[in-house]
């Protein structure tokens, strides 16, 4: 029961560092990063995909790398 309770709390959650460029017309036009807080590595990049998209739009935008600090 502690060990769901501290999940559901979040006392879990890693910060991850995810690099994404901005696309335009296939050129690449800024790169840039964002910190997420999220259990692992997937979830980390299931949020960046999720606040990417909602951002820039399916297309314009391409994730490089997710990693842990």
């Amino acid at each position: 029961m502690g060990v769901i309770l501290l999940g559901i709390l979040g006392l879990f959650n890693k910060e991850y560092t995810i690099q994404y460029q901005v696309l335009e017309q296939d050129e690449i036009v800024d790169t840039d990063r964002v910190i997420i807080k999220a259990g692992d590595h997937m979830a980390a990049r299931k949020k960046a995909d999720t606040i990417l998209r909602k951002q820039f739009g399916r297309t314009q935008y391409k994730i490089e790398w997710v990693q842990r600090f």
